[in-house]
This record gives C-alpha cells, structure tokens and sequence, in this order.
C-alpha cells in the first residue's frame, strides 16, 4: 500500500466512525487492516459476479452459504 491509500482507508474509518481515536499500532490494527479486509471481500464478491455472468464460474448453494467453482463445460 501507498501512502496514499492509507491515507484513504483513515478517511474512510474516521467518516464511519467519527468518534474514534488511537495510537499508530491500533490504528493499523483495527482501522486500516479491517477496511483491507472489507475492501478485499467487495472486490472478490465483484469479480465473482462477472466471472458468473461470463461463465467462467458457477455458484451453489448449500447450507445458507453460496459456494463459486469452475464451470465444468462439455
């Protein structure tokens, strides 16, 4: 990450929760390695998604839970 991108994910910590406040080690704890996460499961979920419309993968679900694999072609 750039420091500009972390500059980012605090902006955007701080404008969900703008009460907050902490030093360096929980800021990068619990603000900036929390939004990476996020970030990252909206990116997966987006490329799921057109993968799936692209046919490239499928999705089932079982259990509450939808699970993504590679499109078995004939």
């Amino acid at each position: 990450y750039y420091q500009t991108d972390v500059a980012r994910l605090i902006k955007n910590y701080l404008k969900q929760h703008p009460n907050s406040e902490d030093t360096v080690l929980g800021i990068t704890d619990w603000w900036v390695k929390k939004q990476k996460i996020v970030d990252s499961m909206s990116a997966v979920d987006s490329a799921l998604k057109v993968l799936e419309l692209q046919g490239e993968v499928s999705s089932i679900t079982r259990n509450n839970q939808t699970y993504f694999r590679l499109t078995k072609k004939p």
